[in-house]
């Protein structure tokens, strides 16, 4: 489900008071950070876990994590033992940023007691409190979490786009750029650019004088 046009899947379960999701798989539960950290925190940089076997309360740190714009601790949406981590994460921290409900989950609990699940919320009854949260904190999703921003205000268009492709020409396939532009005619002339050079329009939306766009590098 997109919420706000952020991603939150219909089969977890939330903690909304610590950000959290959870997977219930077997007698044990994988945790993962939710949009709303992927998106307003920056770019995650660094990763720490507990030690596998360690045993946490609900609530308390599993671990943390820094992003370029926020440094935070991530707490355990139960009790238990943590049974795994997700080591990948040490040298591929960006992964929960890119892939936060997949390749980017945090740790494995080993659940003391599955009654807890009951105070976890699941969709849709979570959709008001995560609306609430996603507007206080400002937070804006698109289709791709960017590997680089391009702020370019009074410019015209086609100085951006040559930017972008000089950009894209020393960048690898599948590199996704963020554009943000106030010309009028941004929406036609980044679409007449994706028509012609084949990379991908992910992602187009306007706010006010603003057009944002999400593109990805052909692969």
């Amino acid at each position: 489900m997109r919420i706000d046009h952020c991603e939150y899947p219909d089969d977890l379960l939330y903690d909304l008071e610590h950000w959290t999701w959870g997977r219930p798989q077997g007698n044990g539960l994988r945790v993962g950070l939710t949009s709303l950290q992927s998106w307003s925190y920056g770019t995650f940089s660094a990763v720490t876990f507990k030690e596998v076997g360690t045993r946490v309360s609900r609530g308390e740190v599993i671990g943390s994590v820094e992003g370029s714009r926020h440094f935070d601790v991530v707490r355990s949406p139960v009790s238990g033992r943590i049974s795994d981590t997700n080591a990948r994460l040490v040298g591929e921290p960006d992964l929960l940023n890119k892939d936060p409900y997949g390749e980017g989950w945090f740790a494995d609990i080993e659940v003391q007691d599955s009654g807890e699940f009951s105070a976890l919320i699941r969709l849709p009854d979570a959709v008001p409190l995560i609306t609430q949260q996603l507007r206080e904190r400002h937070v804006r999703c698109f289709a791709a979490f960017p590997d680089h921003e391009m702020f370019d205000i009074g410019v015209e268009c086609a100085a951006i786009l040559v930017k972008l492709n000089e950009l894209l020409a020393n960048s690898k396939a599948g590199t996704v750029v963020h554009v943000v532009s106030d010309d009028v005619s941004a929406e036609i002339e980044m679409q007449r650019w994706s028509d012609q050079t084949g990379n991908a329009l992910l992602d187009s939306r306007s706010e006010g004088n603003f057009h944002h766009f999400i593109v990805k590098k052909k692969l």
